[in-house]
């Protein structure tokens, strides 16, 4: 039991001079941060993922097949904002990408700028997720 608590800790603060250096602390972050951002963007923001993309296509299939409460704009406009993010990683990676340290903290910072960012927006918002961003739901598909 006392080996798996080292090594845990180990993950969380890794020792002076890993070879990996941040890395393990760094991604254990953005995969909370990505849960968080999806949990928030489910409920608010009305049936999307924004974090991980699987969802959103069975979401788009739902809402295409005419289901209540899900929207084919708010698929296809997650579905686009990844592709956006992507392509801006991929630009990323060829600027940055001789050591993945460097690389993945210039991902780290431009995260967190953005989600401070989104969080400034809907903390300013009267009523974030409601309104025109609700995504357009189709008339037959209103709940």
């Amino acid at each position: 039991m006392r080996s798996v608590l080292v090594d845990a800790w180990r993950l969380v603060v890794p020792p002076r001079g890993d070879r990996h250096g941040p890395l393990s602390p760094l991604l254990l972050g953005l995969t909370v941060l990505t849960g968080l951002v999806d949990a928030f963007s489910y409920l608010v923001l009305g049936y999307v993922f924004v974090a991980g993309m699987s969802g959103n296509v069975i979401f788009l299939a739902v809402a295409v097949g005419g289901a209540a409460g899900f929207s084919v704009a708010a698929s296809i406009l997650a579905l686009g904002g990844f592709c956006v993010g992507a392509l801006g990683g991929g630009r990323l990676i060829a600027a940055r990408g001789r050591h993945r340290g460097p690389l993945l903290a210039s991902g780290t910072t431009l995260e967190a700028v953005l989600v401070a960012a989104a969080m400034i927006i809907g903390l300013v918002a009267s009523r974030p997720g409601s309104g025109s961003p609700r995504y357009w739901r189709c008339p037959t598909t209103q709940a």
